[in-house]
């Protein structure tokens, strides 16, 4: 299980960085498994043809597009029409470092989540204020070869002074009214995470959505790249980092999040963080 590429995706922030900026492009269908992160992304499209799993929602994002995902959202990019360039750019940004460059009147964690309030992921700043983005993430890009301390914090004002820019675009957007969210799959998802810490089986869930166990199986990877297995495996370890940050007890949260031993709970817990749960939870408090 730990080798699968749904655990592994957590760590594309490169080790001790508190943000990171990419821009690009390839020619060629990228596989990509339904996957989350610990940090913040803001994503934008800038050529190709692309649809998007976030959470239970098919989106199709094209130019002008943005895509929000905080931090344990699930999504997926899956490139659509590989005759085309897919080209793109997008942030990550950890809650710490957004927390230390806030002040008392600018909380930069409280503006993305006011953005993503209920479970909004897809807001539309239009073409003009994408690529006016573009140039200000490369010059960040290309300042991030100077490592030296000076050329380091520099960049970092810089990206500090990108995010409110940023923002405030991604404030005054629109959020499109193309979302599909009633597919049997997305149905699906959607009742997986409002019921992960409660038992499921195939059999039941085969029950609930009228479908054979096997036409389950190969739609629900079809969609999101990952078995059902391991979807729920990933949504309870998610569930129980967040009742760990909150202040329960390991035992506790491997209980309240539907694992039925603690020994299959360790096992998923550290090989999806890297950390045993006590050592997560020492981490989250300091």
């Amino acid at each position: 299980m730990s080798e699968h590429p749904v655990w592994r995706y957590d760590n594309q922030m490169p080790v001790g960085r508190e943000f990171a900026i990419f821009h690009s492009s390839n020619t060629t269908a990228q596989p990509m498994v339904y996957h989350s992160h610990h940090y913040y992304e803001i994503y934008f499209i800038l050529r190709g043809s692309i649809h998007v799993i976030a959470e239970e929602m098919d989106l199709t994002p094209a130019l002008g597009d943005a895509l929000i995902y905080p931090p344990h959202c699930m999504h997926r990019v899956v490139h659509t029409d590989p005759s085309q360039p897919y080209e793109r750019f997008y942030l990550y940004l950890t809650k710490e470092f957004l927390s230390s460059i806030s002040t008392e009147d600018y909380n930069f964690i409280a503006e993305l989540d006011k953005l993503t309030a209920d479970r909004q992921r897809y807001v539309r700043p239009g073409e003009q204020a994408v690529l006016e983005l573009v140039p200000m993430a490369d010059e960040i890009i290309e300042a991030a070869k100077d490592t030296s301390p000076a050329g380091v914090l520099t960049n970092r004002c810089r990206m500090t002074m990108y995010l409110i820019h940023l923002l405030g675009i991604l404030q005054k957007s629109i959020a499109p009214e193309t979302a599909d969210t009633t597919s049997r799959m997305s149905e699906l998802i959607r009742y997986i995470n409002r019921n992960a810490a409660q038992p499921l089986t195939l059999d039941q869930l085969s029950e609930v959505f009228g479908i054979s166990k096997f036409a389950l199986l190969h739609e629900f990877k079809a969609h999101t790249g990952v078995s059902v297995y391991q979807y729920i495996l990933t949504r309870r370890i998610l569930l129980a980092q967040e009742m760990i940050r909150q202040g329960s007890k390991p035992r506790q949260a491997c209980e309240e999040s539907g694992f039925a031993d603690y020994a299959g709970f360790y096992r998923a817990f550290k090989a999806r963080t890297g950390m045993s749960p006590n050592q997560y939870g020492k981490a989250q408090r300091g």
